[in-house]
């Protein structure tokens, strides 16, 4: 009988896009030999400690459309690529795996187990099971193209494969290798973090949370961010802030987390209606305290502070307000702003924008331009998004096309 040669395909990176990749490969064709390579000791620690070691596994929204405006470096790239797996795909995958689901009021979806370790058992035992080899503590640190396949450099070996994927995330060891084989890096920087602000005035208030209020940075004009707003001891944080430091990224390292914050604790409220609602409260009520004011729905404690900030009078009535009262009362209420002056890491769930430049990444395929049989996905890419499960759908998508595309290849060869 005629032998064949396994095809080789090498994995750099046991993290979500990597297992997903190999196993998507492996649970199709036998007539390979798949290896994931990780530098550290740990597989999948993104998946165990992600949604406070839920893990949140994608969102709700599936529309194409709709799931990239989640990303904001991406989302033109996405579109096609969440037409063939989008977050619908995604759950139907692990729930054939025998990982139930649960879908949470805000659209994120965890496991019904309500731990991270039912992913990351699904993934190692799928991995496993079918034959996929894994190997720590293997960091790559060259990758060169013969006239056949690939050498990967090792500390200890050399290594040949006729596909690679890489799955690494960022880090400056990939980026050096990738820019020896001239594919193009955009910088990264920190994507998702909470925002410091050194003895703030409302620092007294920490542990106040809004459920909804809008914030923006007064520097750029990208638009406001809206959803719950936490205040801390060190100043900010919550969905609203996560959300404005990933779509603000890269404009606030260059100016190095040094911004003021806007906040408009109202935002369901038009502030010409807030206006004229006051306005009108001079005829109406106007021996009525603006202290007690209540139609505003926010923690009593921060309302006091911000009529404070308003420099007004405990005991001033509607009747005594003023043009210039009103005034003060709506920017405390609809345009505070804090000087802020540093970042934190939001909890691990850390998260960079930057990485391979995407016009160097052909479409649909997730494979590098010019480069025969090297593929990227998960963080490596410029791909980031919001909280809400988006990044790990990304991670899935980009595993699931690369190994479609292996596959069609390999196949075509027999």
């Amino acid at each position: 009988p005629l032998m064949f040669k396994k095809t080789k395909i090498a994995i750099i990176g046991g993290g979500a896009s990597g297992f997903f990749t190999a196993i998507n490969i492996a649970e199709q064709i036998t007539t390979s030999e798949i290896t994931i390579y990780e530098g550290s000791n740990k597989l999948l620690s993104k998946v165990l400690i992600s949604g406070g070691g839920r893990c949140n596994v994608t969102n709700k929204i599936y529309e194409p459309i709709q799931l990239s405006k989640n990303y904001p470096r991406g989302s033109d790239f996405l579109i096609d690529a969440f037409e063939q797996f989008n977050s619908l795909n995604t759950q139907e995958w692990f729930k054939e795996r025998g990982v139930g689901l649960k879908t949470e009021e805000d659209g994120r979806v965890f496991p019904i187990s309500n731990t991270s370790r039912s992913i990351y058992e699904c993934l190692y035992n799928a991995a496993i099971k079918n034959n996929v080899k894994i190997k720590t503590n293997f960091r790559l640190t060259d990758l060169k193209r013969t006239a056949f396949h690939w050498d990967l450099k090792f500390k200890d070996e050399i290594i040949s494969a006729d596909y690679v994927v890489l799955c690494t995330g960022c880090n400056s060891g990939i980026f050096k290798i990738l820019e020896n084989n001239k594919i193009s890096i955009i910088p990264n920087v920190p994507s998702l973090f909470t925002f410091n602000a050194n003895n703030h005035r409302i620092k007294h208030l920490s542990g106040i949370s809004i459920k909804n209020a809008s914030v923006t940075v007064k520097e750029n004009n990208q638009e406001a961010q809206n959803g719950p707003l936490l205040i801390t001891h060190a100043g900010f944080s919550g969905p609203s802030i996560l959300k404005l430091s990933a779509w603000n990224a890269v404009s606030l390292a260059s100016l190095n987390y040094k911004f003021t914050l806007e906040i408009n604790w109202l935002p369901d409220i038009l502030v010409q209606d807030l206006e004229a609602k006051f306005k009108l409260f001079t005829q109406t009520k106007p021996k009525e305290k603006v202290l007690s004011f209540k139609d505003h729905h926010l923690p009593k404690r921060l309302w006091q502070e911000l009529f404070e900030l308003a420099n007004l009078h405990p005991y001033c009535n509607w009747s005594e307000i003023g043009k210039k009262g009103i005034a003060r009362l709506i920017n405390s209420l609809c345009h505070l702003r804090v000087r802020i002056d540093g970042k934190s890491t939001f909890k691990e769930e850390f998260v960079t924008a930057g990485g391979i430049d995407l016009n160097y990444v052909n479409k649909p395929s997730f494979g590098i331009r010019g480069h025969s049989n090297l593929y990227a996905a998960g963080e490596l890419l410029n791909i980031d998004a919001i909280t809400g499960g988006f990044n790990f759908q990304a991670a899935w998508t980009g595993g699931f096309l690369v190994a479609k595309d292996i596959l069609l290849k390999i196949k075509s060869k027999k």
